[in-house]
């Protein structure tokens, strides 16, 4: 984890308290990574967290859409031969891709790997089609959140 750059970015979301709408702050405190929160208040009102210490999941609901934001300091090597070509140009790494019901985006910031993903209920909704809101919702994400175990690991204390 690059922790002076994840600690800049906390101090610039230092006003991002509103953008945590109600999320377990015990839950916050166990995880020992930066966490992106989208700058959306909306969409956080009902936001759950789920931390595993080294890995985190955001889940919130839209009607017909559901979305989530993970991060990860795990790594998996791609194959050789993989069909998922990662452009390692590409600003943060950004790779988009198609799923079955939506658009996943995985990006890494601060060393960690994030991911940004929707999900439609109706296989025709746009949101899901095309790349448009699963890009937004992933620009977005700059608010940065150091809760306790991520400050010990950055050395800034509890």
């Amino acid at each position: 984890v690059d922790w002076p750059a994840a600690i800049g970015g906390a101090r610039q979301s230092a006003g991002a308290a509103n953008a945590l709408g109600r999320l377990d702050r015990a839950a916050i405190d166990q995880t020992r990574l930066p966490i992106l929160v989208p700058a959306d208040p909306d969409l956080m009102a009902g936001a759950r967290l789920y931390s595993f210490g080294d890995y985190y999941s955001i889940t919130a609901d839209r009607p017909g859409l559901g979305v989530s934001f993970t991060g990860t300091t795990s790594v998996v090597t791609l194959p050789a031969k993989s069909p998922l070509a990662v452009d390692a140009d590409a600003p943060e790494q950004l790779t988009i891709q198609r799923t079955v019901d939506g658009q996943l985006a995985s990006f890494v910031r601060y060393g960690v790997l994030y991911t940004v993903e929707v999900r439609c209920d109706a296989p025709a909704d746009v949101r899901c089609r095309n790349e448009t809101l699963v890009r937004q919702l992933t620009a977005a994400t700059g608010n940065v959140i150091l809760g306790q175990a991520a400050r010990q690991a950055a050395g800034l204390g509890g």
